[in-house]
């Protein structure tokens, strides 16, 4: 009997397919944004991503849909009885495709984002001579890497109505998952590969958290640096840190087109992307 049950799981599992989906995304599901952030975290709570409960239940459901293509009741009943189904579920669950969590980002769709450079803009400009605020100006142009005299107007806008002063970032709209892959790139292999990051015509902002003030510019050219995970997040209400520029405005979109960003191999220090 031993011998035919085996025989019995071996043909079953003989018969699965290559691969299955076996936890489906509701339409209407979208990540939080503390669970975004989570995602971008040095150790992701995947607690917090995904509710465990909830995952093992829907993957138990996909698994119980397969096994009814498979086999009958009776058919089931014999392999459970004797000990062998659990082998087949087992099978079933080490073929799963399902990524709920590349589904979910798919889903949640753009989000405002910052990334932080480094560079400050000081406070109160209007205490500063015109030589001191142009200095500041070019100060944030070189650590954005944007030619100065191409953003004369706008560095010195940004200088002048950045109050309390504060943290100068990249702001945009994009998708989750390439910000996504590319933390995981950095974060989970070894050796990690250099990353470039770079935008074109972004949106500069400089923002202080603490009082909840800043301004924003659009500048012409090209921001492009080394990516590090500790430097992205997503701008969202009520996050921890301090204000948000979406706190400061309301939830205003950053002016003109979306800026362009992409992810690239730092080819002088070598790598696998």
């Amino acid at each position: 009997m031993t011998e035919l049950v085996e025989a019995a799981a071996e043909l079953v599992i003989s018969c699965l397919d290559e691969k299955y989906h076996l936890i489906y995304v509701d339409r209407s599901d979208q990540l939080s944004d503390e669970q975004v952030q989570n995602l971008f975290a040095k150790e992701v709570d995947w607690d917090k991503v995904l509710d465990p409960d909830w995952e093992a239940e829907i993957r138990a459901q996909g698994v119980k849909y397969v096994l009814a293509e498979l086999l009958d009741q009776d058919a089931q009943a014999f392999l459970e009885e004797h000990n062998a189904l659990d082998d087949v579920r087992y099978a079933i669950e080490e073929r799963d495709q399902s990524d709920p969590v590349g589904d979910l980002m798919r889903l949640t769709g753009s989000k405002l984002f910052r990334y932080r450079l480094d560079a400050e803009a000081g406070a109160q400009p209007w205490r500063n001579t015109d030589e001191e605020n142009d200095t500041a100006a070019r100060a944030l142009a070189t650590a954005a890497g944007i030619d100065f005299e191409d953003n004369a107007g706008a560095m010195a806008e940004l200088v002048a109505h950045a109050s309390y002063g504060g943290d100068l970032y990249v702001l945009w709209h994009g998708s989750i998952d390439p910000l996504y892959d590319a933390v995981c790139k950095v974060r989970h292999r070894d050796p990690a590969p250099k990353l470039k990051i770079q935008w074109t015509d972004p949106e500069l902002l400089v923002l202080d958290q603490w009082n909840g003030s800043g301004y924003a510019i659009q500048v012409r050219g090209t921001v492009r640096m080394n990516f590090d995970p500790d430097h992205l997040f997503i701008d969202a209400p009520r996050m921890p840190g301090g204000y948000s520029w979406t706190d400061v405005t309301g939830g205003c979109r950053p002016e003109g087109d979306e800026p362009e960003f992409r992810v690239s191999l730092d080819k002088e220090k070598g790598g696998n992307a």
